[in-house]
């Protein structure tokens, strides 16, 4: 983990249509404080509504980006930039909540108008289950 750049999340900065599997969603991605802190605030309208949100800074001194979530259900998780199956992601750097599993959330096929999104969980972080997919489409 660690070993992401400051500007390696720019692709991700606008407003996003989000599809999952029996979903839709809004995110918007912008740059704040000066252009060192990231915010994130994303609504899902259906199948339920739910709301969450980022905090993400990068961490000049320790060279690894570092992110907070939390959503409607009480979350509250810590992240850290990592590089996952060859493209940029975040990883919990421990177990989290009472499932004590692992999370991660990882970018894919990275364009300038759309990419893919994947959450996964796991016990050990060697062995990742996949746990919903989100396919972005920019909107702004």
């Amino acid at each position: 983990m660690g070993e992401l750049g400051p500007d390696e999340f720019d692709f991700w900065n606008g407003t996003w249509e989000c599809v999952l599997e029996g979903g839709h969603a809004v995110n918007t991605i912008t740059r704040e404080f000066g252009g060192h802190v990231t915010m994130e605030r994303f609504a899902i309208d259906e199948p339920r509504t739910w709301n969450g949100s980022r905090v993400s800074a990068y961490d000049p001194i320790a060279q690894c980006w570092q992110r907070t979530w939390v959503d409607d259900d009480g979350n509250d998780w810590h992240f850290v930039g990592a590089t996952v199956d060859g493209g940029p992601g975040f990883e919990t750097p421990g177990p989290v909540e009472s499932n004590h599993l692992c999370k991660r959330m990882v970018f894919t096929d990275i364009t300038t108008d759309s990419f893919g999104w994947r959450w996964e969980s796991s016990s050990d972080q060697h062995e990742w289950t996949q746990r919903w997919a989100i396919s972005y489409e920019r909107l702004a």
